[in-house]
């Protein structure tokens, strides 16, 4: 329980470690005699452990009493902060995934992208808990950030505006082709009730599919991910396994509602990671349903905060989830067994400059919000109706129009920018590629079950 310190082990310590240890006490008596400051010991102390921690993993973390209070009472429903979750991928600290209407995401900050500077201080020796604690703040304030991308020569600094952020953990619509979709934005409490709430609105349609999209969802509530993987998989099955110093711990499909049973595509992505990796894995290995996408992020190890005297604590990553075929989630993450890539770098850059343009804009106000489905219409027209030629042709000139101004982009591409300013909250799902190669999905795996039949 917190506030109490844990039982630690009996063992003696080697002998390696005491001879350290004296070398530990003897910088530490140089440092009080002779170095120019008088830092207090407790400081130098803490300082010690956390060094000695950021040698462990960058998920380990020792807490001070006060950083520990904070901790315990940090309120998860809202905060000031960037809206969006970090990592650590091959050494350096990584966008995991900005959240859909966030500072971070409406600035097009990316996933994959390295936070290199937090207010021109290099985060090359920060831990992932002491950036999120540079990174959040009063709601209002700005944090400048220096960031590296792939595919640019140059970094990106970006300033952005502290807002007070808030999610919405799960979406759920019906799509064209009576296809059903839920979007898991993150594994939180209320998760697995709001996943039942939307199964009740299905159940009572005739839909052909489901598509679980966990894209960018950064992970969460471990219990509420296995809560989601029970609703696909059968009572007993394994969701995933623990396995570190400790006894392997399995965690398995436990008896909850019963759902329906849909033919299922997972979409993910780059910035899945932890409880969207586990949930995908589980599918996969168990044959449930399709995963499609991008190779996810590969963050899935297990903190355990133990309580120290004096109020402190740490933080100490003790395990790695494994999936039920047994692989490292951690160190691997997770290859779909569909690949359908996303838009590329220089495509998501003009996608991001798209938002609220102008012209996109004044090219729905000009043809009616329901323009998406009129060009549809439009391209399968005979060559004889001039109405759909002329909507073609205003098409063409937005294309041409955009180019001049070097925001060169795919058919595909300025759809969804399309998509995304109109009215219709269902056309950015709807004309999404990676939705729309789940819903072929779906298709293929009909008409496979009607020939079995």
């Amino acid at each position: 329980m917190p506030g109490t310190t844990q039982p630690i082990s009996n063992d003696p310590l080697d002998d390696e470690l005491l001879e350290n240890l004296s070398l530990l006490s003897e910088v530490l008596a140089h440092v009080q005699q002779a170095h120019i400051e008088s830092p207090e010991p407790k400081q130098l102390m803490y300082g010690a452990i956390r060094g000695m921690l950021r040698t462990l993993d960058p998920y380990s973390q020792f807490f001070d009493p006060e950083n520990y209070a904070d901790f315990r009472t940090e309120s998860r429903g809202a905060y000031g902060g960037l809206g969006m979750a970090i990592g650590i991928r091959q050494d350096r600290l990584t966008v995991v995934s900005p959240f859909k209407g966030t500072p971070a995401y409406d600035a097009g900050v990316q996933s994959g992208d390295i936070i290199n500077q937090i207010e021109d201080e290099s985060t090359a020796t920060m831990t992932v808990d002491e950036a999120v604690e540079r990174l959040r703040g009063e709601p209002g304030t700005q944090v400048a950030i220096t960031l590296l991308r792939e595919g640019e020569n140059e970094p990106l600094d970006v300033i952005l505006t502290r807002d007070v952020i808030r999610f919405q953990s799960v979406e759920s619509k019906v799509l064209k082709e009576d296809i059903a979709y839920i979007r898991i934005n993150q594994f939180r409490d209320t998760t697995a009730a709001d996943v039942d709430q939307a199964f009740e609105t299905f159940n009572r349609q005739e839909l052909r599919g489901l598509i679980l999209d966990v894209r960018s969802n950064p992970g969460g509530l471990l219990r509420s991910a296995v809560d989601i993987a029970s609703d696909f998989l059968d009572v007993g099955q394994l969701v995933v396994y623990t396995k570190g110093k400790s006894p392997r711990e399995d965690l398995v499909a436990h008896a909850g509602q019963k759902q329906k049973h849909y033919p299922l595509i997972v979409l993910v992505n780059s910035g899945s990671a932890s409880g969207s990796e586990i949930v995908a894995a589980a599918i996969k290995d168990h044959g449930r349903g399709l995963v499609l996408g991008a190779k996810t992020f590969g963050k899935a190890s297990v903190q355990k905060v133990v309580p120290l005297s004096s109020g402190a604590a740490v933080k100490l990553t003790v395990a790695h989830y494994y999936s039920p075929g047994g692989v490292d989630i951690h160190k691997i993450g997770i290859t779909p067994d569909v690949e359908v890539p996303w838009f590329s770098q220089s495509e998501n850059k003009i996608l991001s400059k798209l938002r609220r343009h102008k012209k996109v804009k004044s090219f729905i106000e000009e043809n009616g919000d329901d323009i998406l489905a009129k060009l549809a219409a439009a391209r399968h027209a005979s060559s004889e109706n001039s109405k759909a030629a002329t909507l073609l042709k205003k098409y063409r000139r937005l294309m041409d129009s955009l180019s001049k101004e070097e925001l060169v982009i795919s058919r595909v591409g300025l759809n969804l920018a399309i998509a995304r300013e109109t009215e219709n909250d269902l056309d950015e799902y709807e004309y999404d590629p990676q939705i729309l190669a789940a819903i072929q999905q779906l298709k293929v795996l009909e008409l496979f079950r009607t020939k079995l039949k």
